[in-house]
């Protein structure tokens, strides 16, 4: 009897170890998964980062473009003269422009 109810503690003090044990587990588990410095947080990031830096690429070839173009503005009298007759729609004296509008039916 004596010895059954020490058997009987004992296995209730593991049971107990094995559920403080289990829910130690889960709060780590959470806290990896979930937490401001969790794994799930962590791959959004990275993910936002590569996004980051994809812009960052496109932003400075437009730069660079911008900037050649630019150069090209001041110092060529030829690239001035297709900006002006393209965008603004300028023309010599004596010249006649002729605009072609494309049929859109199918």
């Amino acid at each position: 009897m004596i010895k059954e109810f020490f058997l009987s503690i004992k296995e209730d003090q593991k049971r107990r170890k094995r559920w403080i044990f289990g829910v130690i587990a889960i709060l780590v588990l959470y806290f990896v998964l979930f937490s401001d410095s969790g794994i799930i947080t962590r791959f959004s990031l990275e993910s936002e980062k590569a996004e980051l830096k994809e812009k960052i690429t496109k932003a400075k070839m437009k730069s660079d473009s911008l900037k050649q173009s630019i150069e090209e503005l001041k110092t060529s009298d030829l690239e001035i003269e297709r900006v002006a007759r393209e965008k603004y729609g300028m023309k010599k004296k004596g010249e006649t422009i002729y605009i072609i509008e494309e049929n859109k039916q199918k």
